[in-house]
């Protein structure tokens, strides 16, 4: 037997939906090069609780690309200050007007100690006869937190519209993702991640212009310090360097728990969505126990993680308040002798006490700035996966031509997994007014040809011609409507989900719903809604039944002006009698607007009302009468 330390280095799915590659053990522990939180030593045991037991493996003809093997090369040395980029503030329009009005706001700090230093020497270098200025003393804070409110609230704003916009465009780019992308995740981690990426881009804005001046500020005050007493300034000076170790210290430990309770999230997440989901299997099957105890296991890990970073989160900020605490001891026992001596006036001390607040102020902000970059990097890492660099809308080709005689599918070859392809050499033809209907048994791959035909699914093989001109296959999407099992009712009126929120529904338009929904025998059913076509509805909405809910996705369908609908199990759910006058409906709709239909169905009474019917077999698709159609058996000699 093979042990599995042999197998190492290997890439293995660990937690939530990432991979990470384990290195050589060492003893009873293994170096884990986590891409979310870097490297870690993990305890042998501890790991085989998150492996999940999947591997990642490359096909022996992949080679690396030796143009991204030294691009990665060259940028190692550049790693580690990755999380401190400030590029992509930077790129936000009027940012360094931004960060030069705070900076010049942040420069009246200094006002306050020149004043109280020289008051109190002017106080007591006198016989008696001078006061206190309490006036200009208040008129200066009162002025200062003006200015300092007048700074939030541009620097509000300027958020405000960072994160609208991000926010947008990431959105945008989510749904630039392929239909194959969000079928190999699940809905629980694709939201965790993208609402942990939009709530961070929140303190984005204030935190890169932070460290842009924050440095400036602390290295006025260390140089007034030391202008006042260098002595005192070397205390200081000492102190922030202890913060900034115990700061490195931190980086790894807030990577590792910020990454821990992003993936808890997410799984606990996706198991209550996927509960919502489920809630008639739930009930119907008295499956309350079960779900409450897996619930329970899940609320326990995360809560558990969150204790442990309360907990590590308070040794950080003792540490913190322990060298401050240290640093202000030995700044008393060398500043009061030097009071004492004369070397300080008590002007002078109170002024350095405001200047050294400033000083070590600003230096814990920009501690505590490079540690929540460093959280919100695992932040942005997990959720890069969702955005790709090109999507599909971005790099589709021109428009398509108009589908006026023929389009033709030739040698399709598709596979989720490259072993097991769903279609093999497939090909079929289409003419505009066909109707065509595809049957076949459960799991030889129908719903998987009508993604690819729509254009939804890339084929690994093949090629498309509309009109004798070859096109990408990402054009064609312009052609089809697919209306497929998976499609849902949005959560709006019962008129937005039939027209897909068309804004420009005039009365022709208003009239050809009116058709549909008599046709499909809906008119009745919309009418008693309350509000008829305004009506809010959406998915399980309980004023609908299954069927009415199938026949309403259908006037979805007919309401398009694709020239070509794709209809998966159009009659599914519909009784005998219904399901013969949807079909109707159906087929007298595309006779009138000129177009084709092709319809996935395992109902054996219509295949007489269509032109061409195709049984699908073993990843092939051949053309068989309506006999032999309904009769799985005879379409073996079909294809001999």
């Amino acid at each position: 037997m093979v042990s599995w330390r042999s197998c190492l280095p290997a890439i293995l799915h660990y937690g939530a939906s990432h991979y990470v590659l384990l290195g050589v053990p060492q003893g009873n522990y293994v170096c884990v090069m986590n891409p979310a939180i870097g490297q870690q030593l993990l305890p042998i045991d501890a790991l085989k609780l998150e492996i999940s037991g999947y591997a990642l493996v490359l096909d022996s003809e992949n080679q690396p690309d030796p143009q991204a093997q030294a691009d990665k090369k060259r940028s190692t040395g550049f790693k580690a200050l990755e999380c401190m980029s400030l590029k992509e503030t930077a790129r936000m329009p009027g940012i360094y007007r931004l960060m030069v009005l705070a900076f010049l706001i942040s420069l009246t700090l200094f006002i306050m100690p020149t004043m109280v230093g020289s008051a109190i020497n002017q106080v007591y270098s006198s016989a008696g006869d001078a006061d206190f200025p309490y006036f200009y003393f208040l008129l200066a804070f009162f002025v200062s937190t003006l200015l300092a409110f007048a700074v939030r609230w541009v620097t509000e704003r300027f958020i405000k519209r960072f994160v609208v916009v991000n926010s947008v465009a990431g959105f945008s780019r989510l749904l630039g993702n392929s239909l194959n992308f969000f079928a190999k995740r699940a809905p629980g981690d694709v939201f965790s991640r993208f609402s942990n990426w939009q709530q961070a881009s929140g303190i984005k804005i204030e935190l890169d212009n932070g460290l842009r001046t924050d440095w400036i500020i602390g290295a006025i005050a260390l140089g007034v310090m030391c202008y006042m007493s260098p002595l005192l300034a070397m205390v200081s000076g000492v102190g922030v360097t202890l913060m900034g170790l115990i700061s490195v210290w931190a980086i790894y430990r807030d990577r590792y728990y910020t990454q821990q309770l992003q993936v808890k999230t997410a799984e606990q997440s996706d198991f209550i969505l996927e509960s919502i989901q489920g809630f008639s299997t739930i009930k119907s099957a008295g499956l309350d126990s079960q779900r409450k105890s897996v619930f329970a296991r899940y609320a326990l890990s995360l809560f558990t993680c969150q204790q442990q970073q309360r907990i590590y989160e308070q040794v950080k900020s003792s540490l913190y308040q322990l060298i401050g605490s240290l640093e202000m001891v030995f700044f008393m026992l060398l500043a009061l002798p030097l009071l004492k001596k004369g070397v300080l006036t008590l002007g002078e001390f109170f002024a350095y006490s405001f200047v050294r607040e400033i000083f070590t102020s600003y230096i814990t902000k920009i501690f505590y700035a490079i540690l929540q970059k460093n959280q919100l990097h695992v932040i942005d890492t997990r959720a890069r996966d969702l955005f790709p660099a090109n999507s599909e809308h971005e790099a589709a080709p021109k428009t398509l031509p108009q589908f006026s005689s023929r389009l033709s599918f030739r040698h399709i070859v598709f596979a989720y997994d490259a072993q097991l392809p769903v279609l093999h050499d497939l090909s079929i033809s289409l003419q505009p007014g066909q109707r065509i209907a595809i049957v076949g048994e459960s799991g030889t791959g129908k719903s998987t040809l009508l993604k690819v035909m729509t254009g939804l699914m890339a084929p690994q093989q093949g090629e498309v011609v509309v009109d004798g001109q070859p096109v990408d296959y990402r054009q064609i999407h312009t052609l089809f409507f697919l209306q497929s099992q998976e499609d849902i009712l949005f959560n709006a009126s019962v008129l937005e989900n039939i027209t897909l929120f068309d804004e420009n529904v005039d009365e022709h338009r208003h009239q050809r719903i009116k058709r549909s929904l008599e046709g499909l025998n809906l008119h009745s059913v919309v009418e008693k809604l309350p509000g008829g076509l305004n009506a809010l509805i959406r998915e399980s909405h309980a004023g609908l039944s299954l069927g009415q809910r199938q026949r309403l996705l259908l006037a979805r369908a007919m309401y398009s002006n694709c020239p070509v609908l794709v209809l998966d199990e159009p009659t599914a759910n519909l009784d005998e009698n219904t399901a013969h006058q949807v079909m109707t409906t159906l087929l007298d709709h595309c006779r009138e607007q000129h177009k084709t239909l092709i319809t996935v169905t395992h109902s054996e009474s219509v295949l007489s009302m269509f032109d061409r019917v195709y049984r699908m077999d073993n990843g092939g698709m051949a053309q068989v009468d309506t006999l032999f159609a309904s009769q799985p058996d005879l379409t073996a000699a079909a294809y001999s």
